[in-house]
């Protein structure tokens, strides 16, 4: 998923598009579920894999999206998408290493999201990889 350097290396390829340094996107384009908040503002980086990446974790950990609409409509995912809104509670047997992984990975403040860097050097990736 990632290299060394924190680089992601799980793409769409259908959407994939090179960014060159802070460089900022604006077409919103993407599967609604893996979405992050600052691609329906239009104005994004690189910071959004990593979001996405953190919701296909919290997908492959607990067997569920951690926003979705029991309706299946896309304005209510996008809406809770926008507000951070998913559930991450001790119901879930999920180890604390995890837990801490995937809040911050999906962290709405993409200023206050965990970088790919960050993300080799988490404890979850020593602990259990």
């Amino acid at each position: 998923m990632y290299d060394k350097q924190g680089e992601v290396k799980l793409i769409d390829f259908g959407l994939a598009k090179q960014v060159v340094g802070n460089k900022k996107l604006h077409t919103i384009a993407g599967t609604p579920y893996f979405i992050a908040p600052e691609v329906l503002n239009g104005n994004y980086g690189k910071e959004c894999d990593f979001w996405s990446v953190g919701v296909l974790l919290y997908l492959l950990v607990t067997g569920v999206y951690p926003f979705d609409s029991e309706t299946k409509n896309r304005t209510e995912v996008f809406n809770k998408i926008k507000n951070g809104d998913y559930k991450l509670n001790d119901q879930m047997k999920l180890s604390p290493e995890c837990k801490d992984l995937i809040k911050k990975m999906i962290t709405v403040d993409r200023s206050k999201r965990i970088s790919g860097e960050d993300i080799l050097k988490h404890p979850w990736f020593a602990k259990y990889l």
